[in-house]
């Protein structure tokens, strides 16, 4: 499928007239005949040309708008990024055009993005997690886009710069600081499966153990799906499953606070009985009973981020490959340790 824009100078020569006469019948900035007018606008309704909004940038072609393709505004991660994109793309004089997917693991991305290059955005942030094959369905198609994307929270592909936290190692910080801490049987409640970034912060809770030559037992391991009441089922889960317990690593804040609501139902003490850290930094963290250890990653400054990678790739100050490779950026997340995770020793 083709995406080449109509462009301000495809109209003026249809209608054989300058472009400087094409602006003024779109502005209305100078007056034009009556007869030129109805020419150039039947000829922008025949190519579907789409000049942005503001009516800027009829010559230079640069609208100052950027597209932004979302998903799980419901969780703090995505949220707190999109506010982060919002900020540096203001500041950076540009406006933003929000779209939703609202099932990510199977919408369609192509009829988002389609209308997104209709509105003549400047290029694309797809702020969209990768979810099971999500990704490599889209590939083929957005790589052949007319406008510069950056990816989120992905593995990237050639062609666009990804921006990502590294979830891999906040996994394994969490739990080398649980085994700094004395415990020996690190359990997991781990985000959905086909999510990367649970798969990733599991991967670093591997790491961890391996590292501390720990077996790794499928029976430490329960599945949520970010929200508190997973959490709270999933602990149950483990307590029954996993016994010898003494401590849990938790994929997201969220769930951990589902954790916490279940183990004082159990009459679990935290961090005595069962040390636990979470990850995200949510601000209740710092409000449960006990306060919550967790991995805080930069939500903020990874939507920030994004918008300055875009605009370079928009100026061409950065390639769209480096020696056959999508750049990519990867902010490195930190432990925030509270009282959940001190075990008296």
């Amino acid at each position: 499928m083709s995406f080449r824009q109509a462009t301000i100078n495809d109209v003026a020569r249809r209608a054989q007239v300058s472009v400087s006469t094409v602006s003024n019948v779109l502005t209305g900035n100078r007056p034009v005949s009556e007869e030129t007018r109805k020419r150039v606008l039947q000829i922008v309704e025949e190519i579907g040309y789409r000049p942005n909004r503001l009516a800027r940038g009829l010559v230079s072609r640069s609208s100052k708008t950027i597209g932004v393709v979302a998903s799980g505004l419901e969780f703090f991660g995505p949220s707190r990024t999109l506010v982060g994109i919002e900020q540096e793309a203001s500041e950076r004089g540009y406006t933003l055009i929000l779209s939703l997917l609202h099932e990510p693991a199977m919408e369609d991305v192509e009829p988002v993005v389609a209308n997104l290059i209709t509105h003549q955005v400047d290029g694309i942030i797809c702020a969209v997690p990768q979810i099971g094959q999500n990704r490599s369905k889209w590939k083929q198609w957005m790589t052949d886009l007319p406008v510069p994307v950056v990816y989120l929270n992905n593995q990237g592909w050639p062609g666009a710069v990804s921006v990502d936290i590294d979830n891999r190692y906040g996994g394994y910080i969490a739990t080398k600081h649980l085994l700094a801490n004395g415990c020996g049987h690190i359990g997991l409640i781990t985000g959905p499966v086909e999510w990367y970034a649970a798969e990733m912060r599991r991967a670093g809770w591997e790491m961890a153990l391996r590292e501390a030559g720990r077996e790794i037992v499928p029976r430490a391991v329960s599945v949520g799906d970010w929200n508190p009441q997973s959490g709270e089922q999933a602990f149950h889960e483990l307590i029954a499953a996993y016994p010898e317990m003494d401590a849990v690593f938790v994929s997201n804040d969220q769930m951990a606070i589902g954790a916490i609501r279940a183990a004082n139902d159990l009459h679990v003490r935290i961090p005595e009985d069962i040390a636990m850290v979470g990850f995200d930094d949510i601000p209740e963290a710092a409000f449960t009973q006990p306060r919550l250890t967790t991995v805080r990653q930069q939500v903020i400054e990874i939507g920030r981020r994004s918008v300055v990678e875009l605009v370079r790739l928009i100026a061409g100050s950065i390639p769209r490959k480096v020696n056959g490779a999508s750049p990519a950026v990867m902010l490195r997340p930190s432990l925030v340790v509270r009282e959940s995770s001190l075990r008296r020793q």
